[in-house]
């Protein structure tokens, strides 16, 4: 069978895909062209309204027979999808899903096979990152997410499997290795460990690689915070934290059931940057929650002006079915239009500013990606983002001159090399 996996959300969403294209590999199933196939799996986030309805209009483009519609919308909203045709429909995709894929289209798969050690985890050509799902599931209650609806609770992945995956991945020339999660600081939470206990047996293991700690929410960050300082001392751990805020103020954050304040944000920010000045920050704010006034957003604005992240993922709030936000009034969508574009402006401001400070300045990157033309994509010790011209070979760490800086980005040339 020829399949294609076309997938949308999340970096845990991209892990699940990866997952289950490794599981029908596998089985002897080949990756191909969505013109080619004989399966086109898609697989759906719910995250906000403005997904879902791009979503799909992508399904009804693809309805028929050979299509598998998987993920965050069947799982979490299954009445979206009714009315379009499909051959089947799936929850949150993993390496067991292969054999529901297999079967729905006539071909036995056993058991024992999906159980197969051998792992084909070649990397692509232009991109040596490899993403590992270490937990399903979320601990938080947040009052306005679906994501609970759609993977449930929190289920930690047993940290003997998530090596043996990253074992597998290295040996196969993977470079960058992004632990993904709904939140990363809550794994172990359910099974006796903690995050730092992960990280210190990760970077352990030998070979060249550098790993990204995914998304961490505030609350479940803080206990452990402490710990997560010691293991941003290693070389291995980029000095990179997402940390989502969704707001400046306290009031709205209780209505989110956030169960953190503004001010507990920021104290945290201010006791990595102690450690680490040159820590790089992103953040997530939501603009237009129900009953945000425009006090609230103010305050919002000024935490982002005390904290200076270097990226803000902003969205614009829209309800989610059998949230408990969802029966809250929603604003006027011009509202949060011209709030997001507000906030947007400064966090450019503030990004273009952080990135500045590196031109003219001398460091060792890690190339991860083929760019455009005969650019590389690389990456700093803090994960800023670094195009190189006439660029170096995947999986080297040169030595980069900063030419340029842009709030995206950071542009260069080769200094000198380093294998």
């Amino acid at each position: 069978m020829k399949f294609y996996i076309e997938t949308y959300g999340c970096t845990s969403n991209h892990g699940n895909s990866q997952q289950t294209k490794e599981a029908l590999i596998i089985q002897g199933h080949v990756p191909t062209s969505i013109e080619e196939a004989d399966a086109v799996i898609v697989n759906t986030c719910a995250v906000t309204e403005k997904t879902e309805r791009k979503i799909l209009r992508r399904l009804r483009q693809l309805q028929g027979d050979r299509l598998i519609i998987a993920g965050c919308l069947p799982s979490a909203i299954p009445d979206s999808v009714n009315g379009i045709g499909c051959r089947k429909k799936l929850g949150i995709l993993n390496k067991s899903r292969a054999m529901d894929i297999s079967d729905s289209f006539g071909h036995e798969i056993s058991s024992q096979a999906l159980g197969n050690p051998r792992m084909l985890r070649m990397p692509a050509p232009n991109n040596l990152c490899g993403i590992i799902n270490i937990a399903e599931g979320c601990h938080g209650e947040c009052s306005y997410c679906i994501v609970k609806s759609a993977r449930g609770r929190l289920v930690s992945r047993e940290a003997e499997e998530i090596l043996r995956h990253a074992q597998s991945m290295v040996q196969a020339g993977i470079v960058e290795l992004q632990l993904a999660a709904q939140d990363a600081a809550a794994w172990g939470l359910d099974i006796g460990s903690s995050l730092p206990e992960l990280l210190a047996e990760l970077i352990e293991m030998p070979g060249r690689f550098k790993v990204r700690v995914g998304m961490m929410n505030p609350n479940t960050l803080k206990p452990i915070l402490r710990e997560m300082t010691y293991a941003f001392e290693s070389p291995k751990i980029y000095r990179f934290v997402h940390m989502p805020v969704q707001s400046g103020s306290d009031e709205v954050l209780e209505k989110m059931r956030r169960g953190y304040t503004a001010d507990d944000y920021l104290k945290m920010v201010r006791h990595i940057n102690e450690k680490f000045p040159e820590m790089s920050f992103a953040t997530d704010v939501i603009v237009g929650f129900p009953g945000e006034t425009e006090e609230d957003f103010a305050k919002s604005l000024k935490l982002m002006e005390m904290a200076r992240p270097d990226k803000i993922n902003i969205t614009r709030y829209s309800p989610r079915p059998n949230t408990p936000a969802s029966g809250l009034y929603d604003m006027p969508h011009r509202i949060k239009k011209e709030r997001s574009r507000r906030l947007a402006k400064l966090w450019l401001g503030i990004a273009g500013e952080n990135n500045s400070h590196y031109v003219g300045k001398n460091l060792e990157v890690l190339v991860t990606e083929s760019g455009k033309g005969k650019t590389m994509k690389a990456r700093t010790y803090n994960y800023t983002g670094v195009v190189i011209e006439n660029g170096p070979p995947l999986g080297s760490q040169p030595v980069v001159k900063i030419t340029t800086s842009c709030p995206h980005y950071l542009t260069a040339t080769v200094a000198f090399p380093f294998s």
